[in-house]
Order: C-alpha cells, then structure tokens, then sequence
C-alpha cells in the first residue's frame, strides 16, 4: 500500500502516514539515516519511547475489542512518519493549521491526534467489558471471571503507561512535542486518562469483591454440608452404640457351650429380651439428652 500524504495547509505540507510497515520503515531510514527494527517493536506488549538528537520514536499500543493496534510515530522537526491502521482525518490537521508555522507545531499536532485516537479506544473497550461485568455480578462463572480479570489488569497496566506517557510530554521531557502549543488539549487528554485508570481501578476492586462474595457463599455452603454430614455421622454413631447392647447379650445366648446355667432357668429368655428393651431405651434416652438424636 502507497504513502498516504495527509496535507495540513495550502503550503504542500503534509505528514507521511503509512499502513504498510515496510514502506515505513524505507521512508523512515531514507529521512533519519538510522535502520530500525519495526517488527520487533510492533511485538512489544507496551508504549516504547526512544528520544535522540534526529528524532523521536513512539509505539503507542492501540486498544481493540478484537486485536491490538500498534502506533508508530517518528517525529522530526519538519517531517514525521505514522505507521497506523486508523490515520487521523485531514480535518483533525487543519483545525490546528496555526501552531505549524512553529518549532516542532507539527509533530506536536501530530502526536496529540494519535494519542487523543489512542485515549479514546481506550475508553471504548472499558465500556464493551460493562455488559461482561454485569452478566458476571448475575451469573458468576470462575473462568469467566479470571479471563475479565485478566483483561482488566491488562488494560489496566496499558493506560497506566499511557498516562505515564502523558505525564512527561506535560512536564516536556521531549523537545519534538511541545505542550505547551496545546496546553489545554494535552491536560484534558491526561485528565480523561486518569478518569479511565480510576473506573478501571474501581472494576478492578469490584471484580474481585464478587470473586470473594462467591468464596464466602461457597464456603458457607460448604460448612453447611459439613455441618450435616455431621449430624448424620453423629446419628449413625448413636444407633451403632445403641443396637451394640442387644447384640451383645444376643450374641453371649447364641453360644454353644455345654455348661450354660442360664437355658435352664424357666424366666431367663423373657429377662433377656426385657434386657434387650432396656438397653435400647436407655441409649436413645442418653444420646437425646447430649443432642446426638
């Protein structure tokens, strides 16, 4: 695909804004003198900066509902280079036409439209997750919350860099972006950051509040089941004891002895059976007083 000149006044002036890497990188070599290597950059998972004497070289990573996107920008005094699948439109320039006459207005413009893009996906993929969150709070699913989890962190980390970003392009750590061309554009642009890091914290809190709700309820239906297992355990025990004592003496007539004094007692089978009942009895009025029955 062809450079895309995007012309920023009735002068010829126009950045280089490029959807093919390749190309990017010639025209980036050819104006600075340096080979830099774009694809190794377009695999880091965060913002990179890289400030010299000739040039800056942003990799502003893009927020996707689907994909990420990768930003790159090479900022010179009169020429700068994008590499970027969603350009901004030659009108976003033009509403700045007046700061370009300046040292380094250009880049200036340039860089606040991209991060304004940049700011905005941002936002955009905080609000896509809401419907996930909800349906989470009715429906709670442990993978499902670990991958929002990790989505969420995820991002998390991304705008906390972006606003850290911002934070030295305000304090004009660099000489390529000068701020102050647009003090108040570039403070609304940190102040929605730091409003979308505080929401994404407070998800963040709030997904791990219902995690912790779903391990009480669990533990506590747990402790439940626990509790009456329990109870059988404790009733079986009784029963146990209480049907030993008949078996017992059951078991001391079912001898076969030839000396047994006791078969030959005319009342000895009746007492036995009374000795029987008693036991019974007996246990099951035991075990209901200590709570067992």
């Amino acid at each position: 695909m062809a450079t895309q000149p995007v012309p920023i006044n009735g002068k010829g002036d126009y950045y280089s804004v490029f959807s093919d890497l390749t190309q990017f990188a010639a025209a980036v070599e050819t104006a600075t003198g340096a080979s830099l290597d774009f694809e190794s950059l377009l695999s880091l998972n965060t913002n990179f900066v890289e400030a010299t004497e000739q040039y800056l070289l942003l990799n502003l990573k893009e927020e996707e509902p689907e994909s990420d996107g990768n930003n790159i920008l090479v900022l010179r005094g009169e020429w700068s280079y994008v590499y970027t699948r969603h350009p901004p439109k030659p009108e976003e320039f033009r509403q700045f036409e007046k700061l370009y006459s300046r040292p380094f207005g250009r880049s200036t413009v340039l860089a606040f439209l991209v991060l304004s893009k940049i700011g905005q996906s941002y936002k955009a993929r905080l609000d896509t997750l809401g419907p996930a969150i909800r349906d989470l709070d009715t429906n709670f699913d442990q993978a499902r919350y670990r991958e929002l989890l990790n989505v969420h962190e995820r991002l998390t980390d991304r705008i906390e860099d972006f606003h850290e970003l911002l934070v030295r392009l305000q304090e004009r750590s660099f000489k390529q972006i000068e701020t102050r061309y647009l003090s108040f554009d570039y403070n609304v642009l940190l102040t929605e950051a730091q409003a979308l890091l505080d929401r994404l914290r407070r998800r963040l809190a709030y997904l791990r509040e219902l995690a912790r709700d779903q391990e009480l309820k669990t533990a506590t239906e747990l402790n439940r089941r626990i509790e009456h297992l329990s109870v059988v355990v404790r009733r079986l025990t009784a029963l146990t004891v209480i049907i030993s004592a008949p078996t017992l003496i059951a078991s001391h007539f079912g001898m076969n002895f030839l000396n047994m004094p006791e078969l030959g007692i005319a009342w000895a089978y009746p007492l036995t059976i009374i000795g029987e009942i008693a036991a019974i009895v007996g246990g099951i009025l035991w075990f209901r007083k200590v709570g067992w029955l």
